[in-house]
């Protein structure tokens, strides 16, 4: 049985919603990511993981800061260490900015960092398990147990095709043109493996049938989308990276998305946040995989909206007794309250911010006033009607009984002859 940790989309760096840590000097959200990478990375060595693969992007941008890559480096190297194989492909956020310098994961490769493999291109790595059980690269004639990896890091549209190729296209015939030589590649490694042996493929990209996370509005329109039956055959299992949602697209052989390990903003307030435990048979058989999606104790994300009505009397005590219906410990909370202009002023913000104090972050206190439409009075102008006549038209449009109407208009008739011989 090979067993395997199935993570992606780190993004070391993520800084939005956090402070500053007093005991660290960091901020408190690039904490929150480091504390589920430690989960993931804990759960690797207490379960002796057979293998540690990561479908790309391990920082937020393509030039993290040392802080960033040394926090990332002493969690790679405990695995390592351990004498776990960490297998990571490049993806989209790891590449570099302009054509020459080193990506960001291309430093384990220079060093030569045992037990850690940087896969920058479409290939094949072949393992060999000794007789002790540990997993080494390159094929052994003595070893019983081999275990193929074909890799498909991020490959940019500008690294796939000429300008020649992409003159005179429109972005789907260049879409067209990528997905077709995507395609080649993966079909390529898929004939080079050993179909009697198990293999699995890893690979950072977007597959048709995938649900895209709050990540939509990034990579909406910059994405080649690839066939899910590229994926398919021969592999035992297909590891995933890109989008930020888990989600299952085959499940015989099952092609996964591991999702990221933490909440970016409150379009992933819903989604859980984790990597993936995989179990493969050492050798083949018809159902070949097993796994489960672990959760990160990623921090939560809390969006809280209440609507206040004309009738309510105290809106404040409205607002407050909704925010206090959730559990607001060590979340990050945004509060929308919707509300008629004329409760405006009611609003006693200082107590909304009370009740949102257990929060560990307030993202923002939103007030949406609504303008009130009063239906158009048909009564004409006071100054060219007698008090009379007004009073008749409000009778009219109150739908008075007539006998109120002329126990009143009599008692008004009184005041009025008064108020004239007054004068």
């Amino acid at each position: 049985m090979i067993k395997i940790l199935h993570i992606a989309d780190i993004h070391l760096g993520m800084k939005n919603y956090g402070t500053v840590d007093r005991q660290t000097g960091l901020n408190s959200r690039f904490l929150d990511f480091l504390h589920s990478f430690d989960y993931a990375v804990d759960y690797t060595l207490k379960n002796k993981v057979d293998f540690f693969f990561f479908a790309g992007d391990a920082f937020k941008t393509r030039e993290p800061s040392p802080t960033q890559q040394r926090e990332f480096a002493k969690r790679i190297k405990k695995i390592a260490a351990a004498g776990i194989p960490v297998v990571s492909i490049i993806g989209n956020h790891d590449l570099p900015n302009a054509t020459g310098e080193a990506d960001t994961l291309e430093i384990y490769k220079t060093l030569a960092v045992d037990n850690v493999y940087i896969s920058q291109k479409p290939e094949l790595l072949t393992f060999s398990q000794s007789a002790a059980g540990r997993w080494t690269l390159g094929k052994n004639k003595k070893s019983q147990n081999i275990f193929q990896i074909a890799t498909l890091p991020w490959i940019s549209k500008n690294a796939l095709a000429t300008k020649k190729e992409y003159q005179r296209k429109t972005i789907a015939e260049v879409d067209k043109l990528v997905v077709k030589k995507v395609s080649n590649l993966v079909k390529d490694l898929a004939r080079r493996i050993n179909t009697s042996q198990p293999a699995v493929l890893i690979a950072h990209a977007t597959v048709a049938g995938a649900v895209f996370g709050a990540e939509r509005k990034v990579y909406v329109g910059n994405d080649a989308v690839l066939p899910l039956s590229l994926f398919i055959q021969p592999w035992d299992y297909v590891a995933l990276g890109h989008l930020h949602k888990h989600q299952i697209l085959n499940q015989n052989p099952p092609v996964v998305y591991a999702g990221s390990i933490e909440r970016v903003d409150f379009g992933e307030a819903k989604e859980e946040k984790g990597f993936v435990a995989v179990k493969i048979n050492g050798k083949r058989k018809a159902k070949q995989a097993n796994f489960e999606f672990i959760s990160t104790p990623a921090r939560k994300f809390i969006p809280i909206t209440v609507e206040i009505k004309e009738r309510d009397k105290n809106p404040t005590a409205k607002v407050c007794s909704a925010v206090k219906k959730h559990n607001l410990k060590e979340a990050v909370v945004k509060l929308n309250i919707v509300l008629p202009e004329t409760s405006a002023d009611l609003l006693e913000e200082d107590k909304v911010r009370r009740a949102l104090e257990p929060a560990y972050y307030i993202a923002g206190i939103k007030k949406e006033i609504i303008k009130i439409q009063r239906p158009k009075s048909d009564v004409t102008s006071a100054e060219s009607i007698t008090p009379l006549e007004a009073l008749n038209q409000y009778f009219s449009l109150r739908k008075k009984k007539s006998q109120a109407v002329k126990e009143a208009t009599k008692l008004a008739q009184g005041i009025i002859e008064e108020v004239n011989q007054e004068h």
